[in-house]
């Protein structure tokens, strides 16, 4: 019985020791407010820059595409009633194919 107290002492000593080192080695440091200040105003430059260029492309596309369109629906209707059958019809496919993947993941 005393011989497995003394394990159980010097088991103790070595888990306390080991501790004591994993915890000297870990930074319980917080960064300052400004530091945070900094990070969020980052942040929020980063994301308008991004907003700017994703408005940006989104109105070009958006210009081309009506520019084509009404290219196609004035000068050459044949053309736009063309478009129109392929586009609802690639429309079907890719809606039947994400469906049937969503339908067979679960």
């Amino acid at each position: 019985m005393n011989n497995h107290q003394e394990h159980s002492d010097e088991l103790k000593k070595l888990l306390e020791g080991g501790f004591q080192s994993i915890d000297e080695d870990i930074d319980e440091s917080t960064p300052s407010l400004q530091w945070f200040e900094q990070l969020v105003e980052d942040q929020q430059v980063e994301l308008k820059a991004r907003f700017k260029r994703d408005l940006t492309i989104f109105l070009l596309l958006a210009c081309c595409i009506l520019t084509v369109f009404s290219l196609t629906l004035f000068q050459m209707p044949i053309l736009f009633l063309l478009l129109q059958v392929a586009i609802f019809v690639g429309a079907s496919i890719f809606t039947g194919i994400t469906y049937t993947k969503k339908v067979n993941r679960t």
